[in-house]
């Protein structure tokens, strides 16, 4: 993933997330009223038309778009009742534009929040919030990162991350692009770094092979990693985590995009998963 200048497959992910409010079926929108502003004002502009949505929405690789919908709401739905459950802290991994302290902003309340991703997504993000006059709390900080070469906690606590406050990480979209050595490493990292019933959500491929890895089309943003089927939970296990919440593409399809006369929006490819864990 490139450092030195905005991520495209966020820039990507925000045009499916806006592209979504179009719907008419209201199910399956995403609500999240800000991703259209991250666009460039031809990538806006054309959402607008519906012939033109259509012919976008045509050239979408297939399931990509309904999983993108299913994974905002799920998550949406983990971070809201993160703060119900009282949460201490929340820190993204991998923010890219993400909304939702955004969206959610009289939710957090001063819950501290850490959106961590590279510093050229992370000042695209900035201005284009300011320029929106959409408020950025203070209780909200940004830590810019590398995730394959940077020690990540040592900046979160320079930033402020307690490790004693029970903390829920979001990382959503993100392990795709990292070695598996990253991925394991980084689950470490937090194990170590945090208190028993510590969360992370985060969301991945299953594999039977390297030759199964999806590919995004980006040179920069290569797809790296996934978890071999049938051994999630031991991958779980063996990193030092219980499993609260494992959701397959089926249960996506199940809970996110089946309208209410019973049919089914979209589906979804089978290798696709979501995960919530909690620290042991």
């Amino acid at each position: 993933m490139s450092n030195v200048k905005p991520s495209e497959t966020a820039m990507i992910m925000a045009s499916l997330r806006a592209l979504s409010n179009f719907e008419e079926e209201e199910a399956v929108r995403t609500n999240d009223m800000i991703a259209a502003c991250f666009l460039p004002e031809d990538r806006k502009s054309v959402l607008e038309d519906k012939n033109e949505r259509n012919k976008i929405k045509s050239m979408i690789p297939k399931g990509l778009y309904e999983y993108v919908i299913s994974r905002t709401k799920y998550i949406d739905q983990v971070f809201i009742n993160a703060f119900k459950n009282g949460i201490e802290q929340m820190v993204f991994l991998g923010a890219g534009y993400d909304s939702r302290p955004y969206r959610y902003n009289t939710l957090i309340g001063n819950t501290k929040i850490f959106e961590a991703d590279t510093k050229a997504t992370q000042e695209y993000k900035k201005h284009i919030l300011i320029k929106n006059g959409i408020e950025i709390r203070e209780n909200i900080t940004y830590v810019g990162v590398d995730f394959e070469k940077d020690d990540l906690f040592k900046l979160l606590y320079e930033n402020g991350y307690d490790a004693i406050k029970r903390t829920l990480f979001i990382w959503e979209g993100v392990t795709f692009y990292l070695s598996e050595t990253t991925v394991v490493e980084m689950l470490k990292k937090i194990r170590e770094n945090s208190i028993a019933g510590s969360q992370i959500c985060f969301d991945f491929q299953t594999i039977a092979g390297k030759e199964d890895l999806i590919s995004t089309g980006i040179k920069e943003e290569e797809i790296k990693f996934g978890i071999e089927a049938g051994k999630i939970d031991s991958f779980v296990a063996e990193n030092g985590y219980a499993t609260v919440e494992h959701i397959n593409s089926s249960g996506m399809e199940n809970k996110f995009l089946t309208l209410e006369n019973g049919i089914l929006f979209g589906s979804i490819a089978q290798i696709m998963n979501f995960l919530l864990i909690e620290k042991k």
